[in-house]
């Protein structure tokens, strides 16, 4: 992945995706480094989110789109993603408006909060 603000938009979009098809592998691929327990603490608790979601916040996960022109560069290895660049979201997600930190690790982008 591009070591770049479309780079991590792309792999932003990844992960809602992946969420949205609970496909456990590739949302722990992405946001592992944001569990204190890292991928063990992911594999036990995204299960549990997945469940969390409606059928049509499923539906919304897998079309995600990240407005790059709203990702913003924290430095050289460091993004935010606002959550006015996601949508559609899941509505969980609405109630709980969520600021994704992403950071360059071993070449590709990942969440770490």
């Amino acid at each position: 992945m591009a070591h770049t603000l479309e780079g991590a938009a792309t792999v932003m979009e990844e992960y809602h995706h992946a969420l949205g098809n609970k496909d456990l592998d590739t949302v722990c691929r992405i946001t592992a480094p944001a569990f204190d327990g890292g991928m063990k603490e992911c594999r036990s608790l995204t299960p549990i989110q997945f469940e969390m979601f409606t059928p049509a916040d499923l539906k919304n996960l897998k079309v995600t789109r990240v407005d790059r022109a709203k990702v913003k560069s924290q430095g050289p290895d460091q993004v935010i993603v606002p959550p006015g660049a996601i949508a559609p979201k899941a509505t969980i997600m609405d109630g709980d408006p969520k600021i994704f930190t992403m950071g360059w690790r071993e070449g590709t982008w990942v969440i770490i909060k």
